[in-house]
């Protein structure tokens, strides 16, 4: 297939379907961007809805494989919230463009719509338990969980929107102040104040994980947890 991946595909679609809408893209022009013939797309996805639907689904696979290394390197619920959604900002930022047509889903058939509205519903349900568990543990101030997780994704989903890789912003300083915001928004002990520039912000020169990296080994990417001030170096994923 002239060396084309999957992921690449998927890449290539997502950013197609950002810029001009889904259903003003076509599977010709998405082949022709990447180089190929309109069949070699045909190898991997059967239909443009299809192309769609995997991209959803790579979205949702970085979405719970961030939680779940959240889940385990956080020690506290706080931790487990701003963990997640740092990892997850890190993939959406870089490696899985796929996620930016997060607001594709009406585009989707029916039965891959209601696929999404599931996954979607526990990944919500699993964030608001991670602030619940905050409450509990002190490390959360008391709050209406359903709001604050609504608060919190609508504001990461639509961070691809704006972000480009080749601005003034590297992805990991954007992804450290990110996760430096959602904590103070939550947290029971918030820091007096936050970075005043982005862009001052420690930015790591080491290569990026990828979702499989994310996803098999369950380690690696350390993210860096301002508003405590440790002495951890973010790593996050690369250029898109």
């Amino acid at each position: 297939m002239h060396g084309i991946k999957r992921l690449e595909v998927l890449r290539e679609a997502a950013a197609s379907f950002n810029f001009k809408g889904y259903h003003a893209t076509s599977m010709n022009e998405i082949a022709a961007s990447l180089g190929v013939t309109k069949a070699a797309l045909y190898h991997y996805f059967p239909n443009k809805n299809s192309l769609l639907a995997a991209c959803f689904e790579h979205a949702m696979d970085a979405a719970f494989a961030s939680m779940e290394r959240a889940r385990k390197e956080g020690r506290n619920g706080r931790e487990r919230l701003v963990l997640t959604m740092s990892y997850y900002v890190a993939q959406l930022i870089n490696e899985l463009n796929c996620c930016v047509v997060l607001m594709e889903d009406k585009a989707l058939e029916p039965e891959d719509q209601a696929k999404l509205v599931r996954q979607r519903d526990r990944f919500e349900r699993a964030l608001r338990s991670f602030i619940r568990e905050g409450i509990d543990d002190g490390s959360v101030v008391p709050c209406d969980p359903k709001l604050a997780v609504f608060v919190i994704l609508g504001a990461m989903n639509w961070v691809p929107k704006w972000f480009k890789p080749s601005g003034a912003w590297k992805p990991d300083q954007l992804n450290a102040a990110l996760a430096q915001m959602f904590e103070r928004l939550v947290s029971s002990s918030p820091v007096a104040a936050m970075t005043s520039d982005v862009g001052e912000l420690p930015s790591s020169a080491e290569p990026p994980l990828s979702l499989s990296s994310l996803g098999l080994r369950g380690h690696g990417a350390r993210v860096t947890k301002i508003a405590k001030k440790t002495d951890k170096k973010t790593k996050v994923g690369g250029r898109r």
